[in-house]
């Protein structure tokens, strides 16, 4: 039975011997069926869907032959069969398609898809041993439907070949009465083919422009990205010439393209030249739409892109006619190639001395002629390496970081092939970004020299000028770069005499940054020799001397020298009990906690023990000051002891001895062992919002 498209049909089989005289691979067959010649003969596997029935071995059976014929005496007479040939020792022909009626798609690399054009469109899945095979019987079959539709075409083609001729004719008289400027003879042939409902196509001949390639800068542009191509054409290119070599170059499908030269949207039908693209440098605009907006799928895009791959470019106008005359039912057809895929017709020969006949020497010329052209076809259809770009697709080389086109980073999964070999403008480029970024590590690492070099010239200097303009935040002056002081612990800028005062109207031995606004406050402090450069030599030595004064009130072990006016101090050791002053010169004791030269600890403490008794005015200010205690007018500092007395306002006091805060209303510290802003001791005032003691006056 045989599958046409109008149903199935009986097709007599085949016999042993004819059987026999098939290939078991590629290549064209020597036996005739009929009087077809076969092309090519593969093994395969069927599944089959559709509403016909059609008798099938099982899907595992490699008893099926997929095989290709064609007619020698018909221009592009191809067919399709399928055939059993298991266990009767007979040829069964299943199914037998016409190239023209059917679709032929390559599914994976082992399963290609054929379908019915016509209703009910059935479909049949062939699955082939190897992809070797799979690839060379797809070259085969897709170079064979390109030449079975041209062929198809050219036969229709001839019934109005005597029309087309006289319209021809008169299209090259006007053409020629134009070129020459006969405006009379050129009315009378224009108006025969009107009488004549003539479909033309009138465009400037090739001779009126430069035949020379020329580079056309195009800018490319999406919703998003942007970049810039060269690419070369010529003047009497159409749009949909251009359209083409894009898509053939980079990947954008016609269908999403938008052209735009010299501020014109462009048409397919209009050439470059017609736009002002003229010579090397003029530039063009594509806008790219996406491919939901342009209405293009998956499929059609690789349907496309195998066409785009198997039809060479399409070639240059003819430079002598002008007008073309295409078919009655509008414009020429597409598929009409100066290039033939197969012979579109074999002519027989009397004189034919080979065994077989004319049709055998036919089978071989054709064959020589696929296999010709099977390195181009295989090497089209073979995918490139690369990979694509996920923004706008575009096949980029493995060894590109980033997008050509737009600049997308290539994707972290990709792998570069282990066996791939970059080509020499890969190289270039590879060795370009290698001198690049040596380039830019050198220059990188100069600037961190100079960089080094400048921090060890300023870290020289006591102050650090400003580079810039600044207002000063104290006194709000205007200071000119070099004017001010750049701190070097927050960078802030002051003037020096707002820096200066700051200084010396501190009671603390550490300076804080004076930088203070509506959110954030300073916490850094100015660095020692940025004081020394500030202050005057006397002033800097008060503030060394109130660092001491600190540090000694502030440690647990300090004494000071019992010498009055003296400022020496020391700090206790266990097995120490005389402090050598080295101010003064004096010895002091530290059990005695004071100078008694000539007498030991015993005759001291007597003798101090009888001057008290005698000393009114020592017992009278003892009693006072225990009263005022008592009274709760007065406190011990918990600090280091002495008594300390409020005057008026709030409940914060500081010791002037050890200089401790106190809370006056809770008699203890007002901050933790941590310092100021340490709630875990003191008094705790304010800590979720309560206050520390019901009478407290704000001693925060």
């Amino acid at each position: 039975m045989s599958l046409t498209s109008g149903g199935w049909t009986h097709t007599p089989g085949c016999t042993p011997e004819q059987l026999a005289a098939l290939p078991s691979h590629y290549g064209a067959s020597q036996a005739q069926l009929g009087c077809h010649t076969v092309l090519m003969s593969v093994r395969v596997s069927v599944c089959h869907s559709g509403i016909r029935p059609l008798c099938l071995p099982g899907a595992g059976d490699e008893s099926l032959r997929l095989q290709l014929s064609m007619d020698p005496g018909k221009s592009g007479e191809f067919r399709l069969s399928l055939h059993d040939g298991g266990g009767t020792g007979r040829s069964v022909n299943i199914a037998e398609f016409d190239l023209r009626t059917v679709n032929y798609e390559v599914k994976s690399p082992k399963c290609h898809e054929l379908s019915l054009v016509a209703p009910p469109h059935d479909r049949i899945s062939f699955n082939f041993r190897c992809e070797q095979e799979a690839q060379e019987w797809a070259t085969v079959v897709m170079s064979s439907l390109s030449e079975a539709h041209r062929g198809d075409f050219l036969s229709w083609q001839l019934p109005l070949q005597t029309l087309t001729d006289s319209r021809q004719e008169t299209c090259i008289e006007l053409t020629r009465a134009i070129e020459a400027g006969d405006m009379q003879s050129a009315s009378v042939f224009a108006a025969t083919l009107a009488r004549q409902h003539a479909a033309l196509k009138i465009q400037p001949s090739v001779k009126d422009y430069e035949d020379t390639e020329i580079n056309l800068t195009v800018v490319v542009e999406d919703f998003s990205t942007s970049c810039c191509v060269t690419v070369k054409v010529f003047p009497h290119m159409t749009t949909a010439s251009l359209k083409e070599q894009m898509f053939l170059e980079y990947g954008f499908h016609p269908r999403v393209q938008r052209w735009v030269i010299g501020q014109c949207l462009c048409t397919d039908q209009r050439s470059l030249a017609s736009y002002g693209v003229r010579q090397d440098g003029d530039t063009a605009f594509l806008y790219l739409l996406s491919a939901r907006h342009a209405r293009l799928t998956r499929q059609a895009l690789q349907h496309d892109e195998e066409r785009a791959l198997l039809l060479s470019p399409p070639a240059l106008p003819s430079p002598n006619p002008s007008v073309s005359v295409p078919s009655l039912n509008g414009p020429a057809s597409q598929d009409q190639r100066p290039y033939t895929t197969l012979p579109s017709r074999l002519h027989t020969s009397s004189n034919s001395v080979a065994s077989g006949g004319p049709e055998r020497q036919n089978a071989f010329e054709i064959r020589d002629l696929i296999n010709l052209e099977m390195p181009q076809l295989s090497e089209a259809l073979s995918a490139k390496p690369g990979w694509p770009c996920p923004s706008c697709t575009f096949i980029n080389k493995p060894t590109r970081p980033g997008c050509e086109i737009c600049s997308t980073n290539r994707p972290d999964s990709y792998v570069i092939p282990g066996g791939y070999r970059p080509d020499a403008l890969e190289l270039r480029r590879i060795q370009q970004e290698k001198e690049a970024m040596r380039q830019y590590q050198q220059v990188r690492e100069n600037e961190r020299r100079e960089n080094f070099a400048r921090l060890v010239m300023m870290d020289g200097q006591d102050l650090v000028p400003n580079p810039e303009p600044v207002d000063c935040r104290i006194c709000y002056v205007d200071l000119q770069p070099g004017e001010g002081v750049l701190l070097r612990e927050c960078l802030h800028c002051f003037c020096k005499e707002c820096l200066r005062s700051v200084i010396m109207l501190s009671e603390e031995p550490e300076v804080s940054c004076p930088y203070r606004d509506d959110t954030y406050s300073c916490a850094r402090s100015l660095q020692e020799r940025e004081i020394r450069a500030l202050v005057p030599a006397e002033e800097y030595e008060r503030w060394l001397q109130r660092g001491l004064s600190v540090a000694e009130s502030r440690c647990e072990g300090s004494y000071h020298c019992a010498t009055p006016d003296c400022l020496g101090w020391c700090v206790y050791e266990d097995t120490v009990n005389v402090f050598h002053c080295p101010v003064c010169r004096k010895h002091n004791c530290l059990i005695c906690k004071s100078i008694h030269e000539g007498m030991n600890c015993k005759q001291y403490q007597d003798d101090l023990a009888a001057r008290a008794i005698n000393d009114s005015a020592a017992r009278r200010t003892t009693h006072l000051l225990k009263t005022l205690v008592q009274s709760g007018e007065a406190m011990h500092c918990p600090q280091c002891g002495i008594i300390v007395q409020k005057r008026d306002g709030c409940d914060w006091l500081r010791c002037t001895v050890c200089h401790t805060e106190i809370c006056w209303v809770t008699r203890g510290p007002r901050w933790g062992p941590g310092g100021p802003g340490d709630t875990s001791g003191g008094c705790r005032c304010n800590v979720n919002k309560q206050k520390c003691h019901p009478k407290c006056q704000n001693c925060h």
